[in-house]
């Protein structure tokens, strides 16, 4: 399923390059929902606006704004070193929130929108949690006084093109949009995200074995949302 997303972004950038040039027919709406797991969820709302490409009407190029959140239980987040060597992050409980310019690309298909969507760049926030380092008790490193301590940690606030960049919060969909009434439809999809927190407290960086202090989870998820149609 992931290479089928890339697939799609991939013809997005393509796409994007001629969204200024053939907008003769442009589609705006916006999307509320959520995408929803075992013990987390991630409610996002989305405006969007969908320009036909040129003589392919089917085919359409779009930009938007999204704000979205994940709230979730115990989570596990993992620094990019390369194992053994990464560090762990043990959290309780997770929060994040976010606002994401986002481009798109779908194809329409009757009262059907088929496509796939991704953060292009955002800011994310949320409440500082503290998270257990277990650390490595076999080999300690240059982070071990914090071993078996509750660490500082907030969300990393900008972010970039996380479907593809470890690190950055922010969400990607595959969905389909299903027009019901003339303004008013379902959409139901998948969502694709990543949940991206950094070492700190009131002193400054707090820095980790190999001196890491970003640490980041990927989570997939259905979603499922109302959308409703303003511009024509």
């Amino acid at each position: 399923m992931k290479i089928i997303i890339h697939t799609l972004v991939f013809t997005l950038f393509l796409s994007v390059c001629v969204f200024a040039q053939n907008n003769d027919r442009v589609e705006a709406g916006i999307d509320i929902g959520t995408g929803f797991r075992s013990n987390s969820w991630a409610p996002s709302v989305l405006y969007h606006e969908d320009a036909s490409l040129g003589r392919l009407s089917w085919l359409r190029a779009g930009l938007g704004i999204r704000a979205w959140g994940y709230y979730g239980e115990a989570t596990n987040l993992m620094s990019q070193a390369v194992a053994p060597s990464a560090n762990l992050l043990e959290y309780r409980r997770i929060s994040t929130n976010g606002v994401s310019f986002v481009a798109s690309v779908s194809v329409k298909v009757g009262r059907i929108d088929i496509g796939a969507n991704t953060d292009i760049i955002g800011a994310s926030f949320g409440s500082n949690r503290r998270a257990n380092y277990p650390g490595n008790a076999n080999s300690p490193g240059s982070g071990s006084a914090y071993y078996d301590q509750w660490v500082a940690t907030r969300p990393v606030i900008f972010n970039a093109l996380p479907l593809f960049l470890n690190n950055y919060n922010g969400q990607s969909e595959i969905y389909a949009r299903i027009r019901l009434t003339r303004g008013a439809g379902v959409k139901i999809g998948y969502t694709f995200g990543q949940l991206a927190y950094v070492t700190k407290n009131n002193d400054g960086k707090v820095l980790l074995d190999n001196r890491e202090r970003r640490f980041s989870s990927r989570y997939e998820m259905p979603y499922v949302a109302l959308t409703f149609r303003i511009l024509q």
